[in-house]
């Protein structure tokens, strides 16, 4: 389950705001996406943590999402996925050796295909599209336009939605309880049945 790809992304991210220890199977323990939190909780929960971390640089309020931000998440936080919806944020991660991923919003055509233009398209440079669920009404030439990997993110509300989401997507994102209802699925499925 924690198989990893494109260097650090493991599979299933946990959606945290870094206020409380993620109770979560042994697995995903580390694969975290910090969210919706300050500054101080950020500086804080990445100690306690040990990689691979993911931050939603928009999502941390006290911190501008710009270079220097980028420069300090990477350098003094070890946080390997930086999320934004900023290319030239995602690019500047990618120049320090992280991933960065540009958040790309998919509500309608018009939206994906802005956001998919101004897409840095380099090596180290990913597409995050939110809603997730876009991913599975995606035609597959749509599909084969996103810069890999893709990681499918938010209303992703059940096990069996991500696991048909990570048939499209390279990870998703999830809250707590969902990932624990996909780790316990994985456990008692039985080989060959998936």
């Amino acid at each position: 389950m924690a198989e990893q790809r494109f260097g650090f992304l493991p599979r299933i991210l946990v959606a945290s705001d870094g206020r409380e220890p993620l109770q979560v199977p042994e697995p995903l323990a580390d694969a975290v996406l910090l969210r919706d939190l300050d500054l101080a909780t950020l500086v804080t929960a990445a100690g306690r943590a040990r990689p691979p971390l993911a931050v939603d640089l928009d999502a941390v309020q006290g911190l501008n999402p710009d270079a220097a931000a980028v420069r300090f998440v990477t350098g003094e936080l070890g946080i390997g996925v930086v999320l934004t919806r900023r290319p030239a944020m995602v690019a500047a991660a990618a120049e320090l050796g992280a991933l960065g991923l540009l958040h790309v919003f998919g509500f309608d055509s018009t939206g994906l295909g802005r956001s998919l233009e101004a897409h840095p398209r380099r090596p180290g440079v990913g597409t995050m599209i939110s809603p997730g669920p876009v991913l599975a009404h995606l035609l597959p030439e749509d599909l084969v336009r996103l810069p890999r990997p893709v990681v499918a993110y938010g209303l992703i509300g059940s096990a069996e939605l991500a696991r048909r989401l990570l048939q499209r997507a390279d990870a998703v994102v999830l809250a707590p309880e969902v990932a624990i209802r996909l780790v316990d699925a994985v456990r008692h499925t039985a080989p060959g049945d998936s």
